[in-house]
């Protein structure tokens, strides 16, 4: 599997999750020490409030458990530390290391 590595502010980071995560690739999200990997089931960029949002649902792949999440990445953005995509049938990982974000 080939990896690329970027590094990027958290608002590229959303920017790329709208653009480029599509359902069933699998996203891995480092947030806040919180650490959710899965399936991304669906993906809502509708505006809420007037500001533009990024929700994405993901079916967590664990072996302890087996549930299904909801994050709202425009919530979290301050606080993401690594996304890591790999699409669905392609041999390739993207990992995105969040630099820094901007408040």
């Amino acid at each position: 599997m080939n990896t690329t590595e970027f590094e990027m502010d958290c608002d590229k980071a959303i920017e790329y999750i709208k653009e480029n995560v599509q359902i069933y690739d699998i996203l891995e999200l480092s947030y806040n020490r919180v650490f959710t990997p899965g399936e991304v089931l669906n993906i809502d960029t509708s505006e809420y409030n007037g500001k533009s949002g990024l929700k994405v649902v993901i079916h967590v792949s664990e072996d302890t458990f087996t549930s299904t999440v909801e994050v709202d990445l425009e919530e979290v953005k301050e606080e993401l530390i690594e996304v890591i995509h790999i699409p669905q049938n392609k041999d390739e990982k993207i990992v995105i290391i969040i630099d820094k974000c901007d408040m």
